[in-house]
C-alpha cells in the first residue's frame, strides 16, 4: 500500500477519524463511501414539507387560547380543537398528529429559516458555507445509488429564499427543481415557435456537445463539467416517461375541484402526484405570515386559499395508501406573540409554535406538548421539540441516519445533526 493508505489504516486502528486524511478535490463528494452511512432501511419514499413562511401565529391557527382571533373547531382527534382557519384540515388530523411545543432561540427570519432548513443554528453553521438543505440530504440518501436517467429528487414549489432548494456540497443532482407556475410546471420542452424535427434537435444537441468538448479541452474546470452534466440531465428529463406527474391538468375535474382553484390548492395536488411518483422531497413554501399588522385579515386570506388543499391532500394520502410511504410536515420558522397590539398584529415569538407531523412510521392522532394559558411557552420541557429535534426526527422517519456523516466540499466531516439533537421516538 502507499504511504497515504498506510497512515489512514493506522489512524483507523487507533479509533480516530478517517476524515483526518480525507481528500476532496474540486468539491467532489465521496458518494460511494458515504451513502451507506446515512441511509437506513425505510418504507418512506417521499417527504412533503409545507413551510408557512414568515412565522404563522399558532394561537390563531392550531392552538386555541382565550386571546385567539378566531373561534374553535373540533378536530377528528378526540378532544382536540383547532381554529377556524384550519376548519377543513381539522377533519383529517386523525391521519397525522400535532406538536404544540416546537421551539427555538431564533427570532430573526434569516436565522430561524437557516435552522429550519438545516437543523443548524447560524452560529453552528459558520464553518460550513456549503451546508445543504435537509431536503437535499434526504434526496441524496434516497437516490445516490440509483442508476437511472435524471428526474428531480427535490422539487420546490412557491417562494424561494434562504436555503430553499439549496443542495450545497451535495451538488446539482440534488438541488431543488423550482416550480413557480403550478399550471405550467414544466416549460420550454418545445421551441417557442413552430415545431422542430427530431433530426434538427439532434443536430443542435451535437453542436452544443462539440462546443462544450472544445471549451473543456482549454478550460477543464469543475463548472464546465457540471454544465455538460446539466445538459444531459435536461435531455433525460425532457424524455422521461414520468414527466406527466407534473401535469395537474391530467387529474379529473372532481379531484381538481376538491383541492381548489388557488395556487396553494394546485400546489397540494402537484405534491400528491409527485409523492405518487416517489420524488424524495417535495417542498411547498407559503408566504405572508409575517403579520405585524392586520393579523386576522391576513391569516383569513391565506388560509381561505390553503385549507381546502391541505385537507384534500391529507384525505388522498390516507385513502390511497400513500401515507404509509410519505411523510407530511407543516411548520413555520417561529410562532407569534400571544398579545395583539392596537394595530392587530403579533410579533416574532420563537419560544413556542405548532407543527403538523405524520405519515410513514409516525403514530396517527398523536398530540405532543401543551402550552400555557396564553400560548406563550410549553408547559412540559420534556415534551418540547426544538427545531433541531424536529429535523433529526424527520431524518429518522424518512430513513436517514440522524448521526450520519458526509464530507463537504472542503474535505471536512459534516454531521447531519448537531450533537444536541435528539429523535423523539415517542412519536413513532
Amino acid at each position: 500500500m502507499d504511504r497515504k493508505e498506510f497512515l489512514k489504516k493506522s489512524i483507523l486502528s487507533l479509533g480516530l477519524s478517517p476524515f483526518l486524511f480525507s481528500t476532496n478535490p474540486l468539491g467532489s463528494l465521496h458518494a460511494e463511501e458515504e451513502e451507506e452511512s446515512i441511509a437506513l432501511p425505510s418504507k418512506v419514499k417521499s417527504v412533503i414539507f409545507i413551510e408557512m413562511m414568515g412565522g404563522m401565529s399558532h394561537v390563531d391557527t392550531l392552538d386555541p387560547k382565550p386571546n385567539s382571533a378566531f373561534g374553535k373547531v373540533n378536530s377528528s382527534i378526540s378532544g382536540l380543537s383547532v381554529l377556524e382557519p384550519f376548519s377543513l384540515t381539522a377533519k383529517q388530523l386523525h391521519s397525522i398528529g400535532i406538536v404544540r411545543s416546537t421551539w427555538s432561540e431564533e427570532g430573526d427570519h434569516g436565522f430561524a429559516q437557516m435552522l429550519l432548513s438545516t437543523g443548524y443554528r447560524m452560529t453552528e453553521a459558520m464553518g460550513f458555507p456549503d451546508i445543504p438543505h435537509f431536503g437535499a440530504v434526504i434526496a441524496y440518501a434516497k437516490k445516490a445509488k440509483v442508476k437511472s436517467s435524471y428526474f428531480p429528487s427535490y422539487v420546490s414549489i412557491g417562494g424561494r429564499g434562504g436555503k430553499n432548494g439549496n443542495s450545497g456540497f451535495l451538488g446539482i443532482d440534488y438541488s431543488g427543481y423550482h416550480v413557480g407556475n403550478v399550471d405550467e410546471p414544466i416549460q420550454h420542452l418545445n421551441p417557442s415557435y413552430g415545431k422542430f424535427s427530431d433530426d434538427r434537435i439532434l443536430r443542435r444537441k451535437d453542436l452544443v456537445s462539440f462546443m462544450n468538448e472544445e471549451f473543456s479541452k482549454t478550460y477543464p474546470t469543475k463548472e464546465s463539467k457540471h454544465w455538460k452534466n446539466m445538459l444531459v440531465a435536461a435531455e433525460e428529463f425532457r424524455n422521461s416517461k414520468n414527466i406527466d406527474s407534473f401535469r395537474i391538468s391530467l387529474e379529473d375535474e372532481k379531484t381538481r375541484t376538491r383541492y381548489g382553484t388557488t395556487w396553494q390548492g394546485k400546489a397540494m395536488l402537484l405534491a400528491k402526484r409527485l409523492a405518487a411518483q416517489e420524488v424524495p422531497f417535495i417542498h411547498i413554501s407559503i408566504g405572508g405570515f409575517d403579520t405585524h399588522t392586520g393579523n386576522k385579515a391576513q391569516i383569513s386570506k391565506i388560509m381561505k386559499e390553503t385549507d381546502m388543499g391541505i385537507a384534500a391532500l391529507l384525505e388522498d394520502l390516507n385513502n390511497t395508501g400513500l401515507m404509509k410511504q410519505t411523510l407530511f410536515v407543516l411548520t413555520s420558522e417561529f410562532g407569534r406573540t400571544p398579545d395583539v397590539g392596537s394595530r392587530d398584529g403579533r410579533d416574532h415569538h420563537p419560544k413556542v409554535w405548532s407543527t403538523l407531523l405524520g405519515g410513514g412510521p409516525f403514530a396517527k392522532g398523536f398530540v405532543l406538548g401543551e402550552t400555557d394559558e396564553t400560548g406563550s411557552k410549553p408547559l412540559n420541557p420534556k415534551e418540547s421539540l426544538h427545531v433541531r429535534d424536529l429535523i433529526a426526527t424527520i431524518y429518522q422517519a424518512a430513513g436517514v441516519n440522524p448521526e450520519g456523516v458526509l464530507t463537504n466540499s472542503f474535505g471536512r466531516p459534516f454531521l447531519l445533526t448537531t450533537k444536541k439533537a435528539k429523535v423523539f421516538e415517542s412519536l413513532f
